[in-house]
Order: structure tokens, then C-alpha cells, then sequence
């Protein structure tokens, strides 16, 4: 039996510095890895074998899991003294070449050819952003790692052999780092356990309280109406007008602005009615999505065309709900510049956003007729009617 190595603690410190370098080096090269892969449509896709490749969720979530438990133990190693320099190495290897290597590459995988994708992009998408969140607050640990080696050592060379820990200062910095990483690795395991229907969700309402703040400015602006009789009887006192309200009479809805305001009234009608078509979509579809898909059992338009699956169905649906709000933008733009006909038009395609939403998904994820799909003919009845 060979004998045992007696501790270096020069040996085992230069160590530990070179492995929190290449720990740094390698988060380096995941970060850009996950930034690529947001403007490439290149991802890592898995090998073509018998098996069944894991889920990329499964994998993201248990080692977000394993990355949490290593940094509350890093944390640890570093404020009990003395610094155990070959603890710490073997715990930031674990971390660099083993949890990272997996969370990354389950981040950037994408279904092979022909195989169904019951994740989608949107999730895919925030799963990379969250990811690279995750790396970012993690990229101090072995930033704090590598400033106490590097005292340490330096601390050994000038004689002093007592290692007293960490300064207040210094476990502060530790604590708040490792608070930071848990918070974002508690926010990628809600995702992950929310799966795609938590984010359509979370998506759709953040979106619609976009709208319906857009709505609210509309018709603000549109209660605030110019007074011609009010200025003209304020006499010589008007030209001193404070300067924010000269420029903004600009843009203000005349009284005598007939025809706008009626478009005004009509368009927050409208508006009000695709609000509740958010609330609509997001109970009866967007809640109810399926975990497993049914084939789609007909075809909007040609026959020839290829019925959208479910996940195509639900991506596009989602682009939808995404660009109203930007729509609605516009249409308040037309409103401030006082441009009628730039106003109706933009209008006109709200509007024809909203019905495609609404005819899209008009039968339920199986291909059926429901309680949505007659509400929403009513609905389509009274958005054309208001």
C-alpha cells in the first residue's frame, strides 16, 4: 500500500488558483455558447441513437438542483477557516466539467429532425436566457474562490501561517453572492416546473397589461381634450404659457375634432373587447394546453396545406398575442399625431389580429368544438358590431 502524500498547502493553493481559472475560462465559453445559439437557429441536437434522449426540462432541473447544493457548500468552505484548498478544488471541478457541462448542453439542445417538439421555441428561448442568468450570478463564486487562494497564498509566502478567515467585509460578499445565485436558480426551477403552459401564461398577462395600460393612456389623452374658448379667454396671458403645454396643445383632441373622437370611442370599444379575448384565450386555451399532442384533424384554407400540430398552433398563436399590444402602440400613435385615416387603418388591423387569434385556436387542442368556439363567434360578432 503506498504511503499517503503529505499536504502542500502551496501545492494544493496553486492548484485550486488554476482550477478557478478554467473554472472562469469555461464559464466564459457557456455564456457565449447561449448567446449564440439566440441569434443562430444552430443548436445542439442529439446524437441518433436507440434511446430516447432525456428531456432538456428533466436535465435543467435537476442539475439547477446540484448547482444550488454545490454553492451552498462552496459558500461554506470559504467562510470556515482555514481555507481547505483541495475541498474547494474538487467542488469547483464537480461544478465547471460536470453540472455546468450538462445544464448547458441539455439549454442548447433541439428535437432531431421529424421528432415532435413538446417543448417549443418560446420555451426553449427563456430556458437559454435563464440559463445564462444562472452562469452570470455564478460566475463570482470562482471569482471568490480565486481572491481568497490568491491571499492566501501570498499570506503563506510572507510567513503567515495562521489563517484567520475571512474579513467581515469578505463574508458579506460571499453571502450576498450565493443569495444571488440561489434566487436565480430558484427562478429557472419555477420555470421548469411551470413548463410551457406557466410561461404562455405568464406571457399572455404580462402582454395584456401592456394593452390594457396602452388603452387606459388612449383614453386619457382623449378625456383631455383642447378647449379653444378656455385659451381665447385667457387674453394676453396665454402667449406666457408654460412651454411643456405649448407643445403639448399640439397633440391635443380639439372639441371640435368630431370625427376623431368618434373614431377614439370606437377604438376603445374594439380595444376593450380584445382585452377580453386575453382573458378568453388564456382560460380556455392557454391553461388547457395539452402535455401530450393529438394530431391536428383539419386545415385552415387549402386542403392541400399541412395541418399546424398543436405546438405550432400554440407558437403562432403567441406571436399574435404579442404583437397587439405593439399594434395598439401605433394606433395611439395615429391618435397623437391627429392622422384620422393612420389611426382607422392601424385600427382595421388590431382588429384582424385579434379574429386570426380567435380563429386560430376557435376548436380546442383535439380538433373539437367547444364553449370557446361558440363564445368566440359571439365575440367576432360584437368586435364588427361596436
Amino acid at each position: 500500500m503506498a504511503p499517503k502524500s503529505k499536504p502542500n498547502p502551496d501545492r494544493d493553493l496553486h492548484a485550486l488558483i488554476d482550477v478557478a481559472k478554467t473554472t472562469q475560462t469555461l464559464l466564459t465559453h457557456y455564456q457565449s455558447s447561449l448567446t449564440l445559439s439566440q441569434t443562430s437557429s444552430d443548436s445542439v441536437t442529439p446524437s441518433s441513437t436507440s434511446e430516447t434522449p432525456p428531456n432538456p426540462l428533466d436535465v435543467i432541473k435537476a442539475t439547477t438542483t446540484l448547482l444550488r447544493s454545490h454553492t451552498t457548500t462552496l459558500s461554506l468552505l470559504l467562510l470556515t477557516p482555514p481555507l481547505t484548498a483541495t475541498a474547494i478544488s474538487k467542488k469547483l471541478g464537480d461544478v465547471g466539467a460536470g453540472v455546468l457541462s450538462s445544464m448547458i448542453a441539455a439549454a442548447l439542445t433541439a428535437p432531431q429532425a421529424g421528432q415532435k417538439d413538446e417543448l417549443g421555441t418560446l420555451l426553449r428561448t427563456e430556458l437559454r436566457v435563464q440559463v445564462k442568468r444562472v452562469l452570470g450570478t455564478w460566475s463570482d463564486i470562482p471569482a471568490l474562490v480565486l481572491r481568497f487562494a490568491e491571499r492566501r497564498e501570498r499570506d503563506i509566502k510572507i510567513g503567515k501561517a495562521k489563517d484567520e478567515g475571512p474579513s467581515e467585509s469578505d463574508k458579506q460578499n460571499v453571502l450576498s453572492s450565493t443569495g444571488v445565485v440561489w434566487e436565480a436558480c430558484d427562478d429557472l426551477l419555477k420555470i421548469c416546473n411551470n413548463g410551457v403552459v406557466g410561461l404562455v401564461v405568464k406571457k399572455a398577462e404580462e402582454w395584456r397589461g401592456t394593452l390594457k395600460d396602452a388603452v387606459e393612456e388612449l383614453k386619457e389623452w382623449g378625456e383631455d381634450e383642447e378647449d379653444d374658448d378656455d385659451d381665447e379667454a385667457e387674453g394676453s396671458d396665454n402667449e406666457f404659457k408654460d412651454e411643456d403645454d405649448i407643445f403639448a396643445a399640439a397633440n391635443k383632441l380639439g372639441k371640435g375634432d368630431k370625427e376623431l373622437k368618434a373614431l377614439l370611442d370606437i377604438s376603445l370599444k374594439k380595444l376593450k373587447l380584445v382585452g377580453t379575448l386575453y382573458q378568453a384565450l388564456i382560460k380556455r386555451r392557454l391553461k388547457v394546453f395539452p402535455k401530450s399532442f393529438p394530431p391536428a384533424n383539419s386545415t385552415n384554407g387549402d386542403a392541400s396545406e399541412k395541418p399546424l400540430d398543436s405546438m405550432e398552433k400554440l407558437e403562432k398563436l403567441m406571436d399574435i398575442l404579442k404583437s397587439i399590444p405593439d399594434t395598439v402602440d401605433d394606433l395611439a400613435s395615429g391618435f397623437y399625431d391627429l392622422d384620422e385615416e393612420e389611426a382607422k387603418e392601424t385600427l382595421e388591423k388590431c382588429c384582424r389580429e385579434a379574429k386570426s387569434a380567435a380563429a386560430l385556436v376557435k376548436q380546442s387542442w383535439a380538433g373539437q368544438d367547444d364553449e370557446f368556439t361558440a363564445w368566440s363567434e359571439k365575440w367576432v360578432s360584437a368586435l364588427e358590431a361596436s
